[in-house]
């Protein structure tokens, strides 16, 4: 090596020269700081989430108080135009009746099933079997046959308005009546009409198209027996309107027959008559008084909660446009 002037080698001039660090500039470490990882190892996860993002119940509070005139005036025009609506409609008489099987029917429980017979009358005597006497006749009142007949009784394809077809006339009979039947077998009816008379009326004919049901259902082999025998009578008694042509013994034997027919036909009729069960009217629907309540107050209630709540929603529509706005 070569030596300088002042007796340095070349390596020595050559050699770094220590620097302190400033007030400003940070020493550097080997070990940076850690960065947590994320669950799923894609994205580093920040452990203090900014305070921007925090939504918590002052803030929806801010926005409802905001637009809180916004949100009383339309629940207040609401309850108003319901009120005023109920005001308005006109009030529903309504009749009730109440009836209940006969009261041998109950003391014999399903034994009626045995007078009944034919094979229309299967579903009723299964029913009578199980001893399920009331739910049968509220299944007969809430019947086609039932409606069809009240809505041509009472002519409601007029009484009822804008009544395009009978289907219609129906649904709105149906709305008006409820038919329920309670845990000691007693059918209660109850018919709602803008005419009181009508609705008495309506309420009674219930009854009365249940126990022409009934009958219809229960006739059996009563019904075919007498049947019969009536047709086979008329048979003799045109024969007999010929007795001209006839042998007086055969005159004899056709009216010992005539006799007999017309004997058994009385007994069949009797039997008839027992075999067909007669529907007991427990409480007869009267005039009703007064109108049902409209529900006036209830439903202007729920009009201003449900109005209420469409204002909150509306409110925090408003305030997310506004803010979308601001940071465009």
């Amino acid at each position: 090596m070569s030596k300088s002037k002042h007796g340095k080698t070349n390596n020595d001039s050559e050699a770094p020269i220590y620097q302190p660090p400033t007030m400003n500039q940070q020493p550097t470490t080997n070990n940076p700081r850690p960065v947590q990882a994320s669950s799923t190892g894609q994205q580093p996860v920040d452990p203090r989430p900014g305070e921007e993002d925090e939504i918590n119940l002052l803030d929806y509070l801010r926005v409802i108080y905001k637009y809180k005139w916004m949100i009383m005036i339309m629940t207040l025009v609401a309850m108003a135009a319901t009120v005023a609506y109920s005001l308005s409609q006109l009030r529903m008489y309504q009749a009730n009746t109440s009836i209940v099987p006969p009261i041998d029917m109950l003391q014999q429980g399903g034994g009626l099933a045995g007078k009944l017979g034919g094979a229309g009358s299967m579903l009723l005597q299964g029913m009578l079997n199980q001893g399920d006497l009331s739910g049968l006749y509220v299944g007969i009142l809430e019947s086609r046959a039932v409606s069809a007949a009240l809505i041509e009784s009472f002519g409601l394809m007029d009484v009822y308005e804008n009544m395009e077809t009978r289907t219609d006339a129906r649904r709105v009979l149906k709305g008006n009546t409820i038919i329920k039947a309670s845990k000691e077998g007693i059918v209660h009816i109850t018919v709602k009409d803008l005419d009181a008379s009508r609705a008495a009326d309506m309420a009674n004919a219930y009854r009365k198209e249940l126990d022409i049901q009934i009958k219809q259902l229960s006739g059996g082999q009563a019904t075919s027996k007498r049947v019969f025998l009536e047709t086979r009578l008329k048979e003799i008694q045109g024969e007999l309107s010929k007795i001209e042509s006839l042998q007086s013994r055969e005159v004899q034997i056709k009216e010992m027959l005539f006799e007999l027919l017309n004997r058994e036909c009385e007994i069949a009729k009797i039997e008839e008559a027992k075999s067909m069960p007669t529907i007991q009217m427990l409480d007869e629907a009267i005039v009703p008084e007064e109108g049902g309540a409209r529900g006036t107050v209830s439903k202007g209630i729920l009009a201003g909660i449900a109005t209420m709540m469409l204002g909150m929603f509306v409110a925090f529509g408003r305030e997310y446009v506004a803010g979308i706005k601001a940071t465009a």
